[in-house]
């Protein structure tokens, strides 16, 4: 499958940082998909394939296991992988990545015009001389997770890889953390598992909104 936006293009654009409180993580997230999932949940086979590259067997196990919860949650059945309609594959690591910092500008005083609903000015609202926060991209070692699912039928028929959607969701951080970011990332990819979103989206993901606890 070529799809509109190569996901790899996509991993060094994806923007992410990781906050200081330990209360939440700001995660960046793109997704692309060439149909969506939702209207063909029910009762579709899936069968979650075990990442053998991956070193960390443990967190691999435990990936799995959320994305079989969501997808039994979502209407999908578990099955064999010589039965399955669709195979779902999750695959995590480190690296440089093209991500968001803060930045502080200065925003020059300005005043605003009110109109009435017949465009008459009723008020001036005015803005002092201000300092404003915006994020600007900076390469930095990041955390990333990346969700692939693919079509099964095709997969054991030809041998190639039909992937139907992909996405990936990064945030700040290096190898050590890993482990207790992935919850972290999990949280956008079962969000927009299936769908499009055309553009990066950052969230600010919560610790009790994480996968696992």
């Amino acid at each position: 499958m070529r799809a509109r936006v190569s996901l790899s293009f996509l991993a060094v654009l994806l923007a992410a940082q990781g906050c200081a409180s330990g209360l939440y993580h700001q995660v960046s997230f793109a997704g692309e998909a060439t149909r969506t999932h939702d209207a063909e949940a029910k009762g579709q086979t899936v069968y979650v394939v075990p990442n053998d590259k991956m070193r960390d067997t443990i967190l691999d196990a435990r990936i799995r296991a959320k994305l079989e919860e969501f997808l039994l949650d979502q209407g999908y059945v578990i099955s064999s992988p010589d039965k399955a309609q669709l195979y779902v594959l999750a695959t995590f690591g480190t690296g440089k990545r093209l991500v968001a910092s803060q930045a502080s500008v200065f925003k020059a005083a300005e005043v605003t015009v009110v109109r009435d609903a017949q465009g008459n000015p009723v008020r001036r609202n005015f803005t002092p001389d201000r300092m404003q926060s915006l994020r600007v991209p900076t390469f930095e070692n990041s955390i990333w997770l990346q969700v692939l699912s693919s079509d099964a039928s095709h997969f054991r028929e030809t041998g190639m890889v039909k992937n139907l959607w992909r996405g990936e969701a990064a945030m700040k951080g290096d190898t050590a953390a890993l482990p207790s970011a992935v919850p972290y990332l999990l949280v956008p990819a079962l969000k927009f598992f299936g769908k499009e979103t055309r553009t990066v989206v950052t969230m600010d993901v919560k610790e009790k909104e994480i996968a696992w606890h």
